[in-house]
């Protein structure tokens, strides 16, 4: 049953632009679509085909119309079909997404049967924000206690190799043993692991969520100073989620600013669109001068990052702005919404389990990639960790153990990893052999020194009994395993 608290999370604001009323589905519509939108066109990692065109589409109709169910509706399925489509391959933050579009998607769904059953009472908007808010603020919640967590180990302390440290060297674009980064080093490492697990611990409880809203919102600001695609894609997403935090009261200040802003440049429309062009010639020629003095590829980098960080600004503004609003009216608890984290439909919650589950994998034995453990350090492979308090005891599977070493192979992928000094799990090296119709590798596998040849789809004097199969292999993958200490990876 969906509990409703005395401040209902579902306010409509008195802003209304070409006919659009902002509700908080709509704002979330808006929020969520764009970081969407700014991750297909800039994020290399999204490869381009048809299915990829479509979402595009879908996504732009979904900020031009965000009070409209159909759009989000067909937005959120693109989404699905789209990340189904390209797994195992994708990125932590990715994963999140997943799951907070399969939860509305769900609410949706749950809202429109409500609606189909006779209760004509029932606003389908209403409804799917009232089913979809808890479960998928259970989700945020969830990944940044396991984030949190999974720093807990002696590699991500360790000056050297640790992924605070080095985040800290590439945003000050200084070497990792330079006397700064070697100042900063502890209390930046300490504070990454604190505020991640405290950011999901004080935004799951209502009376500490004011204290959580802009303490995230600078955080993630502070994260993407750091030039690089997938940690500022990272804040995009988290900053998107903070909507379903905040209150109504901080909802329709939101809906005001934007309103007020987009009033404002259809009224100087002339002016706004030369500014949009001067701002368009400066880059190019910026990005055409840049490219000559440091390549095209790091031209375009800094150029894409520079866009991300500047939008990220503009959200965050947007947010503290509204929130001051709202404190200066009604002091600062009155920011956070006042729901109890455990709302909303409990089928939907189904999906957050998932998530908690997730984030439990790699402890367990099983999948290393896209369990939050994101620029974490953390070892779980082969028996053994380098994890303060989680123990390799407590592994179910046996996917992690049995690492393959590459001796010799044609087959450049795997040639990559043997020249990086890394080891494959058992599963990813299946993995190779059983997508390949030819491939010859000298390995040291399977307790032996071993020669698999594989031609024309047929193995040569082998017979494989494999641990890897193709649906597992849409819904795991591991990462290569450095000989050494664990360097900062995603």
């Amino acid at each position: 049953m969906t509990r409703f608290s005395p401040r209902s999370t579902f306010a409509v604001a008195d802003v209304r632009i070409r006919r659009l009323t902002f509700d908080q589905l709509s704002l979330f519509t808006m929020l969520w679509a764009g970081q969407g939108l700014i991750q297909l066109l800039t994020y290399e990692y999204f490869p381009r085909d048809a299915l990829f065109g479509l979402l595009l589409v879908a996504t732009l109709a979904a900020i031009v119309l965000p009070n409209r169910t159909l759009a989000l509706a067909t937005m959120l399925v693109l989404n699905l079909a789209y990340s189904w489509a390209h797994m195992p391959y994708q990125v932590n933050h990715h994963l999140l997404e997943d799951c907070i579009n399969l939860i509305l998607l769900g609410a949706l769904a749950i809202a429109w049967m409500r609606r189909r059953r006779g209760r004509a009472d029932i606003g389908i908007r209403s409804a799917t924000y009232e089913a979809f808010a808890g479960p998928a603020r259970g989700a945020v919640v969830v990944m940044y206690v396991w984030s949190g967590i999974a720093k807990a180990n002696t590699d991500f302390f360790d000056p050297m190799v640790g992924c605070a440290t080095t985040l800290l060297g590439t945003a000050l674009h200084a070497e990792q043993n330079s006397a700064i980064v070697a100042w900063l080093a502890t209390p930046v490492t300490a504070g990454t692991l604190v505020t991640e697990i405290g950011l999901g611990l004080l935004l799951a409880f209502r009376r500490t969520r004011f204290l959580a809203i802009p303490i995230g919102l600078l955080f993630h600001l502070s994260l993407a100073v750091v030039p690089i695609a997938a940690i500022q894609a990272f804040s995009y997403v988290a900053v998107a989620t903070y909507a379903l935090f905040i209150s109504p009261e901080v909802a329709t200040a939101a809906s005001d600013l934007v309103g007020n802003s987009l009033r404002w440049l259809r009224r100087h429309l002339v002016a706004t669109v030369a500014s949009g062009a001067v701002a368009v010639s400066v880059l190019v020629v910026a990005v055409t001068l840049a490219s000559r003095t440091i390549g095209n590829d790091e031209a375009f980098t800094y150029a894409r990052v520079g866009l991300w960080f500047l939008g990220l600004v503009v959200l965050i503004v947007v947010y503290l702005r509204s929130l001051l609003a709202v404190v200066r009216r009604d002091g600062p608890r009155a920011i956070a919404v006042s729901d109890p984290l455990f709302t909303g439909s409990p089928v939907l919650w189904v999906v957050t389990l998932l998530v908690l589950v997730n984030g439990s994998l790699p402890y367990l034995g099983f999948k290393t990639q896209t369990s939050f453990t994101m620029f974490s350090n953390v070892w779980t492979e082969d028996g053994r960790t380098n994890h303060w308090f989680i123990s390799p005891a407590i592994q179910i599977g046996d996917y992690q153990g049995d690492l393959v070493k590459i001796i010799e192979t044609d087959d450049p992928e795997l040639a990559e990893v043997a020249d990086a000094g890394h080891s494959l799990t058992r599963f990813e090296f299946e993995r190779a052999l059983s997508e390949k119709d030819d491939i010859s590798v000298e390995c040291s596998c399977y307790g032996q020194i071993r020669r698999i040849e594989k031609v024309d789809g047929e193995f040569i004097g082998y017979e494989p009994r494999f641990s890897y199969t193709p649906f597992l292999g849409k819904v795991m993958s591991f990462r290569s395993v450095p000989d050494g200490k664990v360097a900062c990876t995603q």
